[in-house]
């Protein structure tokens, strides 16, 4: 398994940035390498939580590599987190989790963690030699995204 955290602190309301990793149909706006995003059979359950289907085309035209994930997501504003996992089509296991705390000063403590294993050596062996580098891609995407939505932080 390849493993990656990183923990940011971003000047914006953990509920503002929560529902930008709750929006999974539009990170295809931000989200390096990502060419298209979609979400279906979203249910909610009684404490708030929803879950639903995400659904992730992902490129890589240097490399001739594209593949679609979809991954089982799980977002809870109760507790400012946003779950994905998948253990099928290019992922063998994949748990990737978005976590919002307040930092007390007005701003916001952003976890970020992906636990992943690909299907195929050969693409686990590519995208794990690129891994650390996209994941720090996807965390300034994220970063970016919060300031053309909220503005920039303080």
């Amino acid at each position: 398994m390849t493993q990656f955290a990183v923990t940011r602190r971003m000047a914006h309301a953990p509920e503002a940035l929560y529902a930008i990793a709750a929006d999974v149909q539009h990170y295809s706006r931000f989200v390096p390498l990502c060419t298209h995003s979609s979400e279906s059979a979203r249910v909610a359950d009684e404490q708030g939580r929803e879950r639903f289907r995400g659904t992730l085309r992902l490129a890589y035209p240097k490399l001739s590599l594209a593949e679609t994930l979809q991954s089982d997501v799980t977002v809870d504003p109760q507790r400012l987190m946003v779950r994905a996992t998948a253990d099928e089509g290019p992922v063998k296991h994949l748990d990737s989790r978005w976590a919002f705390r307040s930092d007390g000063r007005g701003g916001t403590e952003v976890e970020f963690s992906v636990d992943f294993t690909m299907s195929s050596r050969i693409l686990h062996g590519v995208v794990t030699g690129l891994f650390d580098y996209a994941m720090r891609k996807i965390m300034s995407a994220f970063e970016a995204r919060a300031e053309a939505l909220y503005g920039q932080q303080g």
